[in-house]
Order: C-alpha cells, then structure tokens, then sequence
C-alpha cells in the first residue's frame, strides 16, 4: 500500500521504513510535528522533537516532499487509554498533543495514501494513540518494530546498514563525550549500562536519542559539518545534553543499495518450546460431562449456552457497567467477563482447562 511516513529523524523512525519497503509498501511522503520558532526541544510525552533542525534534510535525502506541524497541545490525557475506542463519535481531547497529530495527517493531501509508517518499539502510550488517530482517519498503522526485542533490534540496524549517531544524551552512565557517536560505536557501551543498570539497548526509557545520517532507502548522505554542544544539566548521575545542527549539506551516493532485514519468528522461543511440547500431548477423543442436561438451554444474565454437535458453545458474555457514570478500563471489562464465563462453566460442571476456542470482541 502507498503510506506516509512518521517522521522524528531517529534511528527507530527510518528502520521502520526498510521493513515497510521489504513488505512491499510504497512511500508517497513524511510528516514530522516539532516545537515552534524559537524553541529546539519540548518535553513531549509523545513526539521527538530534538533534531527538528536536521529533519528536513532526512526528508529530502528520502526524495518525499514533507509535512510539517507546530505542538501546541500537551499531555493532558496520561492514562493508558486515549479518547473513544470507536472511529465514530466524541474523540478528541481537547488541548492534548495527540490531536496535532490528526490535524497534521489530515492536512496531508494524498487520497491514495492509506497507511502510517511509526517506529514505536515500546512505548505503548504511543502506540495507543498514533493507532487512535489512524483509526479516526481510516489509516493502517505499519509498526514493524513494536514489541521486539532491543538488542536483537539494534543488532539488525548495524547491519542493514544504518548509519544514525546520538544527538541527545539524558541517561545513566552516558555524557556529551557519546554525543555523535555512531550506533556501532555505541554498541559495547549501551549494552554495558543494559547489564549493568538495566538502560534501554535502543534508549526507550529516553537514555538517549538519534538523527540518522544515512539509510538504505537514502538517495542522499547526510554530512554534519557544523554541530554545537548544549548541556541542560550536567551532573554526575545522568547528563542531559543535545547537538545543535548549525550547518549540514546532502552528499550524492549510489541508487542502488541493498540491505538484508531479518524477520522475526511470530513466537518466541519460550513459547516455540510451549507449541511443540502440546503438539506431542495425547488429548482424550471424548469428553464426558456431568449433568448434561442442564446444557440444552442455558440463559444466565446475558449469556446463552447451547450444544452444537459434540461441543458446547457460550455465547453473549457481556460485562454490564452498573453506573453509567463510571468509566471502566478494558483490562477490567475482560476481567468481567472471564468471571462470567467461569461462573457459568461451573454451573455446567465444566472446568476451564476443557475449553478449546475464545473470540473476543470490543466496540
């Protein structure tokens, strides 16, 4: 599908965009929201903002045209959730940063555009509202990344080829001597602070941020020559710091350049272990339950069981909020209704471990 892509500069953002293009995906064009004129980093739940400076040359080494959009909202909504979960009705929050994201996709005027490229990995505030937004406006959200694991990640980025160096540091055991160092160069020391205080491998505790300089899907190298040094504070903890961008040109390199991307197992290896170990368990071809009478018709609170040939099926378990008033978390309302579920396999004499398939369903 043709799609845009979400754009902070950072290593996560453009590796994202190699597994879109090995998935087939065609990109059409980039959108980025930074601070205002006059400031160079905003204390953003949501968004990348330093090295705003140099995101116009990622651009234009990508060959996209480019969309761009000033904060002016804030975190007001920090929970877990964010607004309706259904594509119609009252969403917004008013005020909060997540609705300059809409207002900038919406102002992308490309009808053929039916996906967003995001590079989240594990910030699931993140994901929960780029894929509130893309849900409002009918996009496909393509988040190769999200939920991989960190070193393995970072590994692979090394070796497609990525060449992103650290433009902010504000983690533990990292200083302003880190600042500009390759990913490569960066290896034996974040993996270091990962065995040694648990950091992030790919800074997702905000150890530390990136701009890359050159990437497979680059037409154009991106040069530095002119950075300047800003310290926020500087103590013996954990210095925060960034580069400033003050001069950088695109460098010409070859067309074609190839890169291998590797594609993760859909299981990890503990549960690899988990279906092999089940696929060798001999199951009991039948299964006797007690009192079956009581399973001809069974209607408590919304739930209505029935026998369908040799099964037993439940269905229209649905968790009823007593006050409308009161909101309740989706954790809660699945919660609700597996007691509901459990509380009628007991009636039946039947135990849980019996049951063989569960659909899911939430408006």
């Amino acid at each position: 599908m043709k799609y845009l892509a979400l754009l902070s500069g950072g290593k996560d953002s453009c590796f994202n965009l190699l597994h879109c293009a090995k998935n087939g995906h065609e990109l059409i064009a980039a959108a980025s929201l930074g601070p205002g004129a006059g400031k160079e980093e905003l204390d953003s739940y949501l968004y990348q903002t330093v090295g705003q400076d140099a995101i116009e040359l990622v651009a234009r080494a990508l060959d996209v045209p480019l969309y761009r959009r000033v904060i002016s909202g804030s975190a007001v909504e920090q929970g877990s959730e964010y607004g309706s979960r259904k594509s119609q009705g009252v969403n917004a929050v008013e005020g909060d940063e997540t609705e300059d994201l809409l207002a900038l996709l919406s102002e992308t005027h490309h009808p053929n555009v039916l996906g967003v490229s995001v590079g989240a990995i594990l910030s699931n505030y993140q994901r929960v509202r780029v894929e509130h937004v893309c849900r409002r406006l009918g996009l496909t959200p393509l988040s190769y990344l999200w939920n991989r694991d960190q070193g393995e990640l970072f590994n692979e980025m090394i070796n497609a080829g990525m060449e992103a160096i650290l433009i902010k540091v504000a983690g533990i055991g990292l200083t302003t001597s880190h600042l500009g160092k390759t990913l490569a160069e960066m290896h034996p020391t974040l993996v270091k602070l990962n065995q040694q205080y648990g950091a992030h491998i790919c800074g997702e505790g905000g150890e530390y941020e990136s701009l890359t300089l050159d990437c497979p899907l680059f037409k154009h190298r991106i040069i530095l020559t002119e950075v300047e040094t800003v310290i926020h504070s500087d103590n013996s903890f954990a210095t925060v710091a960034f580069l400033r961008v003050k001069n950088a040109h695109l460098e010409a390199k070859p067309i074609a350049q190839s890169f291998e991307l590797t594609t993760p197992s859909v299981l990890d290896e503990d549960f690899i272990s988990l279906r092999d170990a089940i696929e060798h368990i001999s199951l009991p071809t039948k299964v006797v339950v007690k009192d079956p009478t009581h399973l001809e018709d069974i209607t408590i609170k919304t739930a209505v069981g029935r026998r369908v040939g040799a099964w037993i099926s439940v269905s229209n378990i649905e968790y009823t909020i007593q006050d409308p008033t009161v909101t309740v978390s989706i954790e809660e309302e699945v919660t609700g209704c597996f007691q509901l579920l459990e509380s009628e396999s007991n009636q039946v004499n039947i135990v849980a471990h019996l049951i063989s398939n569960i659909n899911v369903q939430h408006d």
